[in-house]
């Protein structure tokens, strides 16, 4: 497919040249009388050169642009999970206006550090990955998910109202609770949901008021949702 490319491009430009060399010819050259094998020839020429200069140039850009995907991913992308991190959380909450409607689903896995105590951290990270593939899987382009930190993921989802935001919330959970990384673990979420306005007067209020429904969520038993509520 790439080679392919490069020869449309190729032939593109030569054909180029050759209207060029024909336009210069008809329009041009009669007063000077110099041969049309001349014209076509020199505007072939050129444009032939033409294609490899911008061949060069496009290579170049290409091999910057994959540099650059790289490095967004060594700066906004947690290494273990595949969501975005703490990092990217912070530029991207920044980023968000207080015109724009949003809901925040803030997760904690239960009991992960006897995960972590009991079956050795190698188990913890599988449980942090497979947790992550279903909240990935589930938000898909609905928002974006972030490792916040240990065990935490936030969820920000742009435009969707608390109860749209509860029942994505509740999916996840569902399905996280019918994952088992092994025998003889069973993975289970407390989650808390939030959202703007009706929650908080900016980002961060509203982030903290779904931290304070997670919370509750703890205080409930764990397993379990539970929606923000003045």
């Amino acid at each position: 497919m790439k080679y392919r490319t490069e020869l449309i491009l190729f032939i593109c430009m030569i054909l180029t040249g050759l209207i060029y060399g024909m336009a210069f010819h008809i329009i041009v050259m009669p007063s000077i009388g110099v041969l049309t094998l001349h014209c076509i020839s020199t505007g072939v020429l050129f444009q032939a050169i033409n294609y490899f200069v911008v061949l060069i140039f496009y290579k170049k850009y290409a091999s910057l642009k994959q540099a650059n995907r790289l490095l967004y991913q060594d700066l906004e992308v947690d290494n273990l999970t595949g969501l975005l991190n703490r990092r990217a959380f912070d530029n991207h909450t920044k980023a968000i206006k207080t015109k724009d409607k949003f809901s925040v689903i803030f997760i904690d896995i239960d009991n992960f550090r006897d995960f972590n105590n009991k079956y050795g951290h190698e188990t913890g990270d599988i449980v942090l990955r497979d947790v992550s593939v279903v909240i990935k899987s589930v938000v898909d382009d609905k928002g974006k998910a972030y490792r916040y930190g240990g065990e935490e993921i936030v969820i920000i989802l742009n435009d969707w109202n608390k109860e749209k935001a509860e029942r994505i919330a509740e999916n996840i959970r569902t399905r996280i609770s019918k994952l088992h990384t092994n025998s003889l673990l069973s993975i289970t979420l407390s989650v808390g949901v939030a959202s703007y306005p009706e929650d908080g007067c900016d980002v961060y209020e509203t982030i903290k008021a779904s931290d304070n429904a997670l919370l509750q969520a703890k205080a409930n038993g764990k397993n379990c949702v539970v929606v923000f509520a003045k």
